[in-house]
């Protein structure tokens, strides 16, 4: 702030990985010990890789989609059959 430093920024590892509580969205606290990570670092004026390849993840998507749909037809198939054999067996 104001051109000085007003913290600092470890990269570290828990020494137990139960020790960690999910606290909000990505924020977690440790209730433990930690060691420093030797083969992580923080660069100023990078940006962080995604750990997500939005190609497969677009694939997916479109996969639940289907297999929503699908799922979604033959409940409306199902519907229809049970209320032909409901009209069916009542007319008779």
């Amino acid at each position: 702030a104001d051109g000085q430093p007003v913290a600092q920024v470890a990269v570290v590892n828990p020494l137990d990985a139960n020790g960690l509580t999910r606290e909000d969205g990505v924020l977690f606290k440790l209730d433990g010990d930690f060691e420093p990570s030797p083969e992580a670092s923080v660069v100023q004026g990078f940006l962080e890789k995604s750990n997500v390849d939005p190609v497969i993840e677009m694939t997916r998507m479109i996969e639940v989609q289907r297999v929503y749909e699908l799922g979604q037809n033959f409940m409306s198939k199902e519907d229809e059959r049970i209320r032909s054999a409901i009209r069916t067996l009542g007319g008779s």
